[in-house]
């Protein structure tokens, strides 16, 4: 088994377990677990008639949250089905992107983020860039002896 598959397969289940761990917290001591963060920036925008009626500046970081794990679900499963190609770049870029209209979410609604939302990031970052620390080759790069050598 390669380093790369051993790497995502890895981050995968820390994506998995992100979901049963805090995601966020509020200052007056209420919490949210992942799957329930998940679940609510998805489905709040399709039954929530006065969603939209709010600024933009709340709303649509709100609807791009909700879309982060479907995004990168397809993401993932377009590398699996066709590899490290033109989609699952421009995927993977989108799903980066993407990331950071969460804090904006956590801003507008005075909440921290916690150690689920932490590594619900980290792995999913891991895991779009899995395929790359196999190709990465240390031996290309000259070390400080060559360096001194070729100065002398």
């Amino acid at each position: 088994m390669s380093i790369t598959r051993t790497v995502f397969r890895w981050a995968m289940l820390a994506y998995g377990v992100s979901f049963g761990l805090v995601a966020v917290s509020s200052a007056g001591g209420a919490f949210m677990f992942g799957f329930m963060c998940a679940y609510l920036t998805l489905v709040i925008p399709f039954v929530d008639a006065r969603f939209l009626e709010g600024r933009a500046a709340e709303a649509l970081p709100s609807l791009i949250c909700g879309w982060i794990n479907v995004v990168f679900l397809a993401t993932v499963w377009i590398r699996w089905r066709c590899g490290n190609g033109r989609a699952f770049k421009i995927l993977r870029a989108a799903t980066l992107l993407m990331m950071p209209s969460c804090w904006i979410v956590f801003y507008y609604g005075h909440l921290y983020p916690r150690e689920g939302h932490v590594l619900w990031i980290a792995s999913m970052v891991v895991a779009l860039f899995s395929a790359d620390f196999e190709s990465f080759d240390a031996s290309r790069f000259p070390t400080i002896t060559d360096v001194t050598r070729q100065a002398q």
